[in-house]
């Protein structure tokens, strides 16, 4: 049965992109757009944002080294609703010297709740923190090959698709890759 009529109210996109610079360090970049398909008047100003035009424009940029560390920070909002919005983004240098690990993304809600943060940077970072995977790991898996055995354990019951039970596991420990620790030892 196809679905009732239906009007596009609204948009938001989110691209990520990941880099290997030339100096050896990874440029890890998200940003996000909302944009309504009718003119929207800002209720602080009455400023008016154009049908198609973005009323949220923000990125982040982190670069990180090969431990994913983070070793600077940009975050630039271009196009944001409110004339204090753009304050926030001095508050997320404090992501430098910081890594890219098991409970970061926690950390960063703790961190930058409430006045100090956006809601929209906070969306965007855990989706640069999984592209700095994506981006990363075959790379460094070449570059490392020793640390990939004990990566790919983190990775066992971390969803369904690594899964110790799964086909992905099971190919890895018959083809020796990776070592479970037995059921016994549990």
């Amino acid at each position: 049965m196809p679905p009732d009529k239906r009007k596009l109210m609204h948009r938001r996109t989110i691209e990520s992109y990941g880099y290997l610079r030339d100096d050896g360090l990874w440029d890890i970049e998200a940003t996000m757009q909302d944009i309504k398909p009718y003119d929207v008047n800002r209720e602080f100003d009455g400023t008016l944002v154009p049908e198609g035009s973005p009323f949220h424009d923000i990125t982040v940029c982190l670069t990180v080294d090969d431990t994913f560390l983070i070793k600077e920070v940009s975050v630039s909002m271009d196009s944001f609703p409110f004339p204090s919005c753009g304050g926030a983004a001095p508050s997320f240098e404090a992501l430098k010297g910081t890594r890219i690990k098991a409970g970061w993304s926690r950390w960063i809600k703790q961190t930058f709740s409430g006045k100090v943060g956006c809601t929209h940077v906070l969306e965007l970072l855990p989706v640069v923190a999984t592209t700095a995977f994506q981006t990363m790991w075959q790379p460094l898996g070449k570059k490392y090959p020793q640390h990939v055995p004990a990566t790919l354990t983190k990775l066992v019951n971390s969803c369904h698709g690594w899964s110790e039970d799964g086909p992905m596991v099971r190919k890895l420990v018959e083809e020796q890759v990776l070592h479970l620790p037995s059921k016994e030892s549990q």
